[in-house]
This record gives structure tokens, C-alpha cells and sequence, in this order.
């Protein structure tokens, strides 16, 4: 057996082991010599259980990545030796000689550096020694683990990092964790230089030629990894390469010379060291039978029965139980999905089938009319609902058993099909289950069928229980329900030899469509359970999320009209005013330069106009907007640039592009609502995404300007909450002196700046700053954000939050009760009950736990907002429907909605709205103060607004 095919295994239960070094006799003992942190981060960020946690909520995903890899080498190549290396907490040699090693580096999540400690207490237990020595990191304990120990033992990296591709010989390899942790690659010198282009022993050479970006190590300027692959290749060492400097390109050549002066700076950065004092002696590292009682306990505490389940079989005649009081299961016995982690097949037992009769159709409608509820899933051509061909729907009413009515081939009339499926899929008595039922309602009403009612969404109950995880179904099955989905991917291919969904094989489509509607409906149940011990996340999927999934439908479909004319007018418009400023720029600057190039910017910013740094990145000196509104009062140039950056962004973004987003087949724009995506519960859009369309600069009116009515007689009408955040902030706090200002309907603004200015004179510049501060309180704004916002001095800003603090104590107190509330039970809510988890809040990292605690403060806030323009938008579609209206909902843009209506029925509707809309905020906790909702009608969005 040639070693060097070691590689693939199959995760879990039934592992297949295909090649795997056999020690001969006589032969070395094997060492393994794992790379502790680069593990653990890639058992984190890579694998797809790092959404995994203890019923307490305690994550746990990179500690079961880690210890599957373990084990798997414990139960394939049962190791004479294996040690654990890891990073030291202090800075390392490489800081002490260049400052900026790994500066750019974010620090690590704390949902991750939370399972450092349990690791090591399981390293503990299993009598694995851990190697760490100040001052140094993993690899360079790993280099010299393998020269010391590389006369005595085969040695085994495991790590997924490349840099320690330079220490491979025969005698040493790496064993790589592949994407998903299910394979490791084994590396010797070929592997290393076919995936490399160099040998191992070239391979310090071509990290210094190219530096290291992930640790911050520049290389040569304009030196990748083709042209250092190749230099030595053609001479075989650096030395050998500035040793014929004069044979080379004049770029390459200039590139090298200049980085003479360090190149024995970065060689020495990327070189790991063999030469550390280890303390430990062979020995020490050999295997032993784990603590058995300390071992169950930690897996016990941690939850990871399927680790503990898999002991026997990595260390041979270790009996035990599992943590849950059950046997453990030894090799080769039988597992289950449900009694371990391992993912199970949905299809094994499962009784999927493909109807392909009208007859067997009309059959299956008969038997579905009888149940209670269905799933539906269905299979298209295009992600793009307008483009999408209707290829087959399946349905299960129960779970293991679905059917999937094919129009791919199988002689089944499409239209002949819907029209059987009709009384079934409209009808109101059977609600629809579905995995993003959106898309599926809107495929539909191509073919003049309304899918209904919305049952149970389960991207939107996942969203709702957690509205930081994961909601694709591939992710759910596999946390919730233990499951392995097939891949779209997986069943087409990709690439040139993707299929046509037309022509993938009948059976494995069945079962892959089969799939879907069987784990939507299996995933409710599950979802089902964790909802009901939340009631009030219940009432909120039952009374918001989910009716909303059908009005967001319709609006979608609906789509506003779009005045291209003056969209091109205005785009001709735009194009000369920024002609005439970038002939200003290139005057100010006196060279003519690409001013959409940030490196050119930079260059004429910095070295030409001579203006002070404030930023860098990777690739120099930034120039994004912050650092130019810093600049703008130094230099007249700078505002030029910023009007510049804007007129440009709004025209790419909007003024050209919404034409060309007019769907051909309806004449209309058709954003999607995002009713999954923000952690607060705001609804968002895109494809175009309408809410950054400014609404203070005149061309972000000339925009709003262009939204028009579909039929020229019709008008639109717009409706929107007047200050409801600053409302919402007085509800939750109790403070009475916002609350009587709004009772009162005072201008909440100019009341604030009597407060904090103590005067009745109020000039527009005190307003202008109250308003700042009343906004700024939400979010947590600092004396130094103030001070930036509103162009005053810090001491000043100070002054005015501290004069705002001592004026409203009510509403400052409720924000850091929130804090507080959030910090002890590791979420916050709105007043419906919506949940964001914010671990953060107790982060040792203190930006990390202040970003937190500004997130905490204004989600309450933001996402009680949220919930009351969703509300909104359920009572005004059900309202509209009731009265048989012609008038249509169009757009949800922040607080305002938008509609078009006719020239009989806007003023009933302009009445209907507000009625909604102020009912809504009752609905959704507003009890104490009164809601206002401004209202306009006009020929186009603006004159509306």
C-alpha cells in the first residue's frame, strides 16, 4: 500500500478508512503532532456544527470538530505518541523584531476562545500532553518536536496551515483536515510541490518572496506566488536568485532590489524554529489509556454524546457509558441520527415517490383534502421568480413520506396538473408548511395559483428563535434534525457538466424534491416544540411573521412602475455635474487622475495635496468617506470629492441601473423584501435594494421622483410614522417628560433643545443638535461620536449628553436597565418579545462588549419598530381585501409604506391606513404614548412623501 494515498475517510458512524499507514515490522512508531489552535479555528469557522450549543447555550461546535479529529486518528492509526501544540498568550519573538506581525488580525470570536479552556480540560482527561512555551508559537514547537523526535518516529502534523509545508520530508508529512473536517490530506515532499509549485525545501524561500497577508508578513512588491514559483525553480534558491538579479525583467529586478534591505527580516519571520527547548521528553508523549470517570464527566457537562459514544473504538477494552446512562455503543455496532451527532441519510427509510399519472394525481388530492396541514416545496428552473419554469411540486403531510408531482418529462400536463392540485394548494382550510414559503407562493402566481394559507415558515421560525443563526434548510436538517441533505449542487454538478433540472435522472430528482417538503414539514415539529416553550416567540411567528409571508408576496409580485424618461434626464443631468467636478478635482490636484481609483486618490490626497494620514490597509493609506470628512475641512478639495463619490454612487446604484431592472414581461421593478436577514427583525430589500435612497439631497428626490403609478390615473399614496423610534424609547423608559411632550404633540426636538439648552429661544442650530443627541441616545452615542456628528468640541458634546442624561434619567436609566437585563440573561427583547442574543455582552474584549451594549440599547428600540410596521402591513393588506379594493400595497421603505391607489377610493384609503397603522403600535406595546402617522398623495413617490 502506497502511503502517500492516505486520505479520505467518511465522518461518523461506518467510517471507511482507505488507506492508512501500516506500521511493518521493524518499523517506526508513529508521533502525531497536532496543531492545537489551527484546529480548533478551523473546527469553528469551517464546520458546519459551529452553531452548535448546550441546552444552557453554551457553544460547543469547535470542540466537537476538534475531538472527531482526534479521535478519528485515535480509531485509524492508534498513534504510539501524540502531543497537542498551541500558542503562546504572549506576544512571540516575531512581535519583538517586527511590531506589525499580525496586526491586522481581528480578535477572535468569543463564542470561539469560550471553548479553549474545555479543550484543554478534554486534553487533560485523555492523558494527551499539551505543548506551549511563552513566547512562541505552536509551529515552531512543532518544528522542533519533529527534528528531535524524526530519528526515533514517523512524524504526523495534523493542521490545516500551509506554512508548515517547509518542515515536510520522508520522514516528516502533514496530515491537512480538508473544507468540512471529513477528510484529512496526507502531504509528503510530491504533495506539498504539486499543490505548491515548490519543494518543501524551497518553500521558506517562496513564503518570504510572497509574504504572508493572513499574518501580516509583506513580501516582495509585486511578487506572487506564479513569479516566486518560477524564479526558483529556475535557480533553486533565493541566494542563487540575487546572485543572477542582473538576468532579470526590470520589474522583477526593481521589485527584488528594493526588497533587499529585508529580506533577511521576513525570512526570519516566516521561518519556523527547530531549535526551542522542549522540556518533554519522547516519553511523556506516549499514548495511555484515558481518565475514564473525568473524561465521561466533561462530555457529560459538554453534551457530546456522540464523542463519548465513540471512545471504545479509539481506545480498545475502555468501557463505559455513555453520559446519558446508556451504553456506549462499541465499533461496528449500529447508530442512530437521533442517539448520536452523526448525520443521518433522510432518505433511508423514508417512503418517497414520484406521481406521474393524472389518475395517481387526482388519487393523491382526494387522500391530502383529508389531512390537517402539507408541506410544499417547489422545483423550478431559476432562483429568479419571474424567470422560474415550474419543474414539479412535492408535498408530505407526514413525516418520512412525500410525493413529487413531476412536469419534468414524465407526460404529466402542467396546466391539466395545477388546476387538479388547485382545490388542495387554495385551499384555506389546510395551512401550507414550507421552507421559505415566499419563493414558492411566487412561483406559483405565475401559473395563476395562490398557495395558501401560511402555516409554518421554518426559515422564519429559525430566524425568529435565533435571528444571528443559520436558516438554509441544508443547515437546519443537519442541527436540528441530525440530517444530511442532498445538494442542489449534488445533483446537477457544475461547472460545463451541470444538468438541465429537465434531465437529471427521475428517481434521484424524485428524492431530492421529496426531501424538501418531508424535512420542512419534519423541521415544524421540531421547531414546534422549542416555540411552544416560548410562548410569546409563538404568538409573534403566528400574529407577524407568518401572515406577513403572503403580503410580502403579493408585493413583491405587484411591483411599482418606474419613469425612465426621468431617470435618463436626470442621469444626463448628473453626468455633466460630475464632469464639471472632476475638472475641479484634476485643476485642484494639477494632474489629471482616475478619481474612482482609491490608489491614485491616495496618492494625490497624501503625496501631492500633502494631507494628513488617518487610515491604513493592506493596500495603503484609505480614503473611504469617514477619512475624506475628516479631510474636508482641511483642504476645499476634499468636499468636491465627497459630492463627487455621492452623485456617483446614486447614479451607478439608481439613476442607470432601475431602468435596466424593469422586468419586460410586466413592465414594472420588482425589489424582494428580506424578511430573514437583519438581526433586529427590520425588514430589508434588495434587487434593488430601495431603502438607501436618500431622501435629504435633492437627487435622492429626483429619484423618489421616478417611482410613478402603474396606471397614470392612479395616484400614490404614502403613509409614515412620525418619530416612532423617540416614541417607542418614551414607552419603554417611562420617562414622563418625553411622554407629556408627545401627549402634548410638542415638536419632540425643539422640546429637547428647551431642556438641554434651559431656554425658550430656539434657534434651528439648537434643534439641529437636540435632534442629534435625541437620535444618538438610541444607538449610545459617545461625547466623541457628538462631537463628530455635530462638529463641535468633544468637552462640548460631553456637556450636552450629560445635560440630556440628568434631564431624562428615566430614559437613561432604561437603557442600561436593558443592558443589564441582556448582560444576565444573554438577550434582549422588543415589547412583543422578540429575542436578540448578544453574548457579547459579557466579552473581556472591552470594544467587543461595547459594541454589544450599543446594539443592546437600540434593539429593543429598532426592533419594536419592526414589529409595528409588519403589524401595519398585515392589518392594512387584510383591511384592503376585506373592503375588495382595488388599491395595492407597493413598498415597506423604514417606517413608511407605500401605495397605489385610485382616484374613488384614496381618501378611504388614506383613512384606512392611518387606522391600521396607529392600531399596530397598540397591538405591538404602545400604551402610553400616541402614535402619529404623516400621510401624503401625489402623481409620484416624492410629492407623496
Amino acid at each position: 500500500m502506497n502511503e502517500r494515498q492516505l486520505g479520505v475517510f467518511d465522518d461518523g458512524a461506518g467510517m471507511e478508512l482507505h488507506d492508512q499507514p501500516a506500521a511493518a515490522a521493524g518499523a517506526k512508531p508513529d508521533l502525531f503532532i497536532i496543531d492545537g489552535m489551527a484546529l480548533l479555528y478551523r473546527a469553528y469557522f469551517a464546520l458546519l456544527r459551529a452553531g452548535m450549543k448546550t441546552r444552557d447555550g453554551r457553544p460547543t461546535g469547535a470542540l466537537y470538530g476538534f475531538m472527531s479529529t482526534l479521535l478519528r486518528i485515535f480509531e485509524s492509526y492508534h498513534p504510539r505518541y501524540l502531543a497537542a501544540a498551541f500558542d503562546s498568550r504572549e506576544k512571540t519573538f516575531r512581535h519583538d523584531i517586527f511590531p506589525e506581525y499580525k496586526a491586522n488580525r481581528t480578535a477572535p470570536p468569543e463564542e470561539m476562545t469560550g471553548q479553549i479552556e474545555p479543550l484543554f480540560e478534554l486534553l487533560r482527561a485523555l492523558g494527551i500532553p499539551i505543548l506551549r512555551t511563552p513566547g512562541f508559537e505552536a509551529d515552531d514547537l512543532i518544528g522542533t518536536a519533529a527534528k528531535e523526535f524524526e530519528d526515533a518516529c514517523s512524524i504526523y502534523i495534523v493542521t490545516p496551515d500551509k506554512d508548515l509545508a517547509q518542515l515536510v520530508h520522508d520522514g516528516v508529512k502533514l496530515l491537512r483536515p480538508s473544507k468540512n473536517q471529513n477528510e484529512l490530506q496526507l502531504m509528503g515532499p510530491r504533495e506539498v510541490e504539486e499543490q505548491f509549485g515548490v519543494p518543501p525545501e524551497q518553500f521558506t524561500a517562496f513564503l518570504t518572496l510572497t509574504g504572508d497577508t493572513s499574518d501580516n508578513i509583506p513580501g516582495a512588491e509585486g511578487i506572487g506566488p506564479k513569479t516566486a514559483t518560477s524564479l526558483l525553480a529556475r535557480f533553486g534558491s533565493l541566494e542563487e536568485v540575487y546572485r543572477h538579479i542582473e538576468e532579470l525583467t526590470p520589474k522583477v529586478r526593481k521589485s527584488l532590489e528594493a526588497f533587499r534591505p529585508r529580506l533577511q527580516l521576513i525570512t526570519d519571520l516566516v521561518t519556523i524554529r527547530t531549535d526551542l527547548a522542549l522540556h518533554v521528553t519522547l516519553e511523556e508523549l506516549r499514548c495511555t489509556t484515558p481518565d475514564r470517570h473525568e473524561l465521561l464527566e466533561l462530555l457529560g457537562k459538554l453534551e457530546l454524546r456522540s464523542i463519548a459514544s465513540r471512545l471504545p473504538a479509539a481506545f480498545p477494552g475502555l468501557a463505559v457509558e455513555s453520559p446519558a446512562g446508556d451504553p456506549a455503543r462499541t465499533a461496528g455496532a449500529e447508530k442512530t441520527a437521533a442517539e448520536t451527532e452523526e448525520l443521518g441519510d433522510p432518505r433511508l427509510g423514508a417512503d418517497y415517490g414520484m406521481i406521474a399519472t393524472e389518475d395517481l394525481l387526482r388519487e393523491f388530492v382526494r387522500e391530502m383534502l383529508q389531512t390537517d396541514k402539507i408541506a410544499v416545496d417547489t422545483e423550478t428552473t431559476s432562483l429568479d421568480t419571474f424567470e422560474a419554469e415550474l419543474a414539479g411540486i412535492s408535498i408530505s403531510a407526514e413525516p418520512a413520506k412525500a410525493r413529487f408531482i413531476s412536469f419534468a418529462g414524465t407526460g404529466l400536463d402542467r396546466g391539466r396538473s395545477i388546476e387538479i392540485l388547485r382545490p388542495l394548494l387554495e385551499n384555506p382550510a389546510i395551512p401550507k408548511t414550507g421552507q421559505n414559503l415566499k419563493y414558492d407562493i411566487l412561483v406559483l402566481k405565475n401559473y395563476g395559483l395562490e398557495l395558501g394559507p401560511v402555516g409554518f415558515d421554518t426559515m422564519l421560525a429559525s430566524y425568529v428563535l435565533d435571528p444571528d443563526g443559520k436558516h438554509n434548510l441544508d443547515d437546519m436538517a443537519a442541527l436540528h434534525l441530525r440530517l444530511k441533505t442532498t445538494k442542489y449542487d449534488e445533483l446537477t454538478g457544475t461547472g460545463k457538466n451541470r444538468l438541465h433540472i429537465y434531465d437529471v435522472e427521475p428517481a434521484k430528482l424524485t428524492d431530492y424534491a421529496c426531501q424538501d417538503a418531508d424535512l420542512a414539514l419534519q423541521l415544524e415539529g421540531a421547531f414546534t416544540r422549542n416555540l411552544e416553550a416560548e410562548p410569546r416567540l409563538m404568538e409573534l411567528c403566528q400574529t407577524i411573521e407568518f401572515p406577513l409571508v403572503s403580503v410580502l408576496a403579493k408585493m413583491e409580485h405587484q411591483g411599482i412602475s418606474i419613469d425612465s424618461k426621468h431617470l435618463e434626464e436626470t442621469s444626463m443631468a448628473v453626468g455633466h455635474q460630475l464632469e464639471s467636478l472632476r475638472e475641479t478635482i484634476h485643476a485642484a490636484a494639477g494632474t489629471d487622475f482616475n478619481i474612482d481609483s482609491p490608489k491614485q486618490l491616495s496618492h494625490i490626497l497624501f503625496n501631492v495635496l500633502g494631507l494628513p494620514t488617518k487610515k491604513t490597509t493592506k493596500t495603503g493609506f484609505s480614503t473611504n468617506v469617514e477619512v475624506l470628512e475628516e479631510l474636508a475641512p482641511l483642504h476645499p478639495v476634499v468636499s468636491d470629492l465627497l459630492l463627487y463619490r455621492s452623485l456617483q454612487k446614486l447614479k451607478t446604484t439608481y439613476i442607470d441601473a432601475l431602468p435596466k431592472m424593469v422586468n419586460p414581461r410586466t413592465g414594472r421593478v420588482h425589489t424582494s423584501f428580506n424578511q430573514h436577514v437583519t438581526a433586529t427583525g427590520r425588514l430589508s430589500s434588495s434587487n434593488p435594494n430601495l431603502q438607501n435612497i436618500p431622501i435629504r439631497t435633492p437627487l435622492g428626490r429626483e429619484i423618489r421622483k421616478a417611482f410613478i403609478p402603474t396606471n397614470p390615473a392612479n395616484w400614490l399614496l404614502s403613509a409614515d410614522y412620525s418619530q416612532i423610534e423617540l416614541r417607542i424609547a418614551a414607552e419603554i423608559s417611562g420617562d414622563p417628560k418625553l411622554i407629556e411632550a408627545f401627549r402634548n404633540g410638542l415638536d419632540i426636538h425643539a422640546e429637547t433643545a428647551r431642556v438641554i439648552f434651559d431656554t425658550e429661544d430656539i434657534t434651528a442650530d439648537m434643534r439641529r443638535k437636540a435632534k442629534e443627541v435625541n437620535f444618538g441616545v438610541l444607538y449610545g452615542i459617545q461625547p466623541f461620536g457628538l462631537s463628530k456628528r455635530l462638529n463641535i468640541p468633544r468637552n462640548e458634546a460631553r456637556e450636552i449628553i450629560d445635560t440630556y442624561r440628568e434631564k431624562y434619567p428615566g430614559l437613561f436609566s432604561s437603557l442600561e436597565g436593558v443592558i443589564e437585563e441582556g448582560r444576565k440573561n444573554g438577550f434582549v427583547t422588543t415589547l412583543l418579545g422578540r429575542r436578540r442574543y448578544l453574548r457579547d455582552l459579557t466579552s473581556r474584549n472591552s470594544n467587543v462588549q461595547k459594541a454589544a451594549e450599543r446594539a443592546a440599547m437600540n434593539t429593543p428600540i429598532q426592533g419594536t419598530a419592526a414589529d409595528i410596521i409588519k403589524c401595519a402591513m398585515n392589518l392594512c393588506s387584510r383591511r384592503i381585501d376585506a373592503a375588495s379594493m382595488q388599491s395595492v400595497m407597493l413598498l415597506q421603505v423604514h417606517d413608511e409604506l407605500v401605495f397605489e391607489t385610485t382616484e374613488d377610493e384614496k381618501e378611504g384609503l388614506k383613512s384606512l391606513v392611518e387606522e391600521a397603522m396607529i392600531e399596530a403600535a397598540a397591538l405591538c406595546g404602545l400604551k402610553n404614548v400616541p402614535v402619529a402617522v404623516d400621510t401624503g398623495i401625489g402623481k409620484n413617490w416624492l410629492e407623496a412623501h
